[in-house]
């Protein structure tokens, strides 16, 4: 390639070689440009020769090229060793090393060191490049999962590359599985834009040893809902994770223990709600229903219409709903009201106690304690409950369930239980949580003792 000269600046014209007789080094040399008469030295002046022999390729390339014409390759960078400023004397140079052109004073020229180009203007060899490279297929990164909408693309930048559709919320479709006998799912249901429903549980290895199953249902008449039942299911879960104290070291002893603790657990959960949103006119509220098991004894207890249900094995042993609903519905139940004509009313679902800034100021759970014989422990929001109250006929769904599954779970059930509320409508969100307990006692069941059960004339005790 050819440089093209700079707009306005003198250019050095080549001075014919002297005469190597005449030359004061006895050999022939070019002679640089002559200066402006006036002025300071520019220091622009360039070693001139008839041609530039490229250094890679050995192509004769006109004097002023900066690039070979032929393969590209920087003439500048690389100045032949034989380019010598005639009238000044020079030591012999080792073979094969360069020399740099200087002019007559002594300084090295301008144009023998190399120059960085500004950013965007370098040559091709200048950032390393040697050519095309035939491109590989593009891989998609591990973290770029398949579009749920149209199955095709991958969700790259928050959206399918194919169909624009964004990935769905995590909380839309939950599944915990602590340990092999304890698991749950939480999913959004067909009708509500989002989940407030919400989980969480634990579980220690050997079934029936020691569990906390946590469900939160959010109240979808508040604003921002799912933010409360998310900050009260995890405090609650966090409080009834630590040990209790066993007394005498009975199974009554560590039921007390854990009764006075799921109290507890429903004050952090409500100090949670109200930490976590902000105090507007109709804040963000939610129910709770939390279980306790330690060698298959159960404590049980609930704010709000979500449920905690005990479905043994045995059918002469009865299914059980443990504790009952703070709601309208009770409250008809409790005046005689049939259980489908109260729950099915126009104010079925309005709960009278929750959590949240604004709840109520007692907030004592319904505790139940019981001793398990084989069977299912399972603690749900009314989005499973709204298609099968009776515990009887919730016994039967869930048998029914497990014996088209291949692999009996507790996260398998909790899915066929879901399957089952969305078949219906699913016109709620939907939380199942299941402990599959082997069961050493006698089923013995017991409400809560006075000074844990609500205070006299809640209008839920009927």
């Amino acid at each position: 390639m050819t440089d093209i000269p700079t707009t306005g600046a003198p250019q050095a014209a080549p001075v014919p070689a002297a005469d190597p007789a005449t030359s004061p080094t006895g050999h022939p040399a070019t002679h640089p440009a002559a200066r402006p008469a006036t002025g300071p030295a520019t220091g622009l002046g360039t070693a001139v020769t008839a041609s530039r022999d490229c250094p890679a390729c050995g192509t004769a390339n006109p004097a002023a090229s900066s690039f070979c014409e032929e393969c590209g390759a920087d003439l500048v960078v690389a100045p032949r060793a034989s380019a010598v400023v005639s009238g000044l004397p020079h030591a012999a140079t080792p073979t094969g090393a360069a020399t740099a052109p200087t002019d007559p004073d002594g300084a090295v020229l301008t144009s023998a060191t190399p120059q960085t180009a500004p950013a965007g203007e370098e040559s091709p060899l200048d950032v390393g490049w040697t050519g095309a490279v035939p491109s590989a297929a593009v891989v998609p990164a591990d973290d770029e999962p398949t579009c749920q909408a149209c199955g095709q693309g991958r969700i790259v930048d928050g959206y399918c590359d194919q169909c624009g559709t964004p990935p769905p919320n995590p909380r839309d479709h939950l599944v915990e599985s602590p340990t092999t006998w304890v698991g749950g799912v939480c999913d959004i249901g067909r009708r509500h834009a989002r989940n407030e429903d919400a989980m969480s549980l634990s579980a220690s290895d050997g079934p029936g040893s020691r569990a906390v199953l946590v469900v939160c249902d959010g109240v979808s008449m508040a604003t921002d809902s799912h933010i409360a039942s998310l900050a009260a299911a995890q405090a609650a879960r966090a409080a009834l994770d630590q040990p209790f104290p066993k007394g005498a070291g009975t199974p009554d002893a560590w039921a007390a223990g854990a009764g006075r603790a799921l109290t507890g657990a429903v004050t952090r959960a409500n100090e949670a709600v109200a930490a976590a949103v902000e105090d507007v006119p109709n804040p963000p509220s939610c129910t709770l229903a939390a279980a306790v098991v330690e060698d298959d004894v159960i404590v049980a207890g609930n704010v709000g219409d979500s449920r905690v249900y005990w479905l043994p094995d045995a059918a002469d042993e009865p299914a059980t709903q443990l504790g009952r609903d703070d709601s309208f519905a009770q409250e008809q139940m409790a005046a005689g009201i049939p259980r489908l004509e109260a729950e099915t009313g126009p104010h079925a679902h309005s709960i009278t106690r929750w959590l949240g800034r604004d709840a109520p100021e007692d907030l004592t759970p319904h505790l139940t304690t019981m001793r398990a014989t084989p069977g299912w422990l399972m603690v749900c929001s009314d989005g499973l409950w709204n298609y099968c109250s009776e515990a009887e006929d919730l016994r039967s769904l869930l048998h029914d369930a497990s014996a088209r599954l291949d692999d009996v779970t507790p996260t398998t059930v909790a899915q066929a239980l879901v399957d089952f509320a969305n078949e219906q409508g699913g016109r709620d969100n939907i939380t199942v949580a299941l402990a599959r307990l082997a069961g050493r006692g006698s089923s013995t069941t017991t409400e809560a003792t006075a000074s844990a059960a609500p205070v006299e004339g809640d209008p839920t005790d009927g």
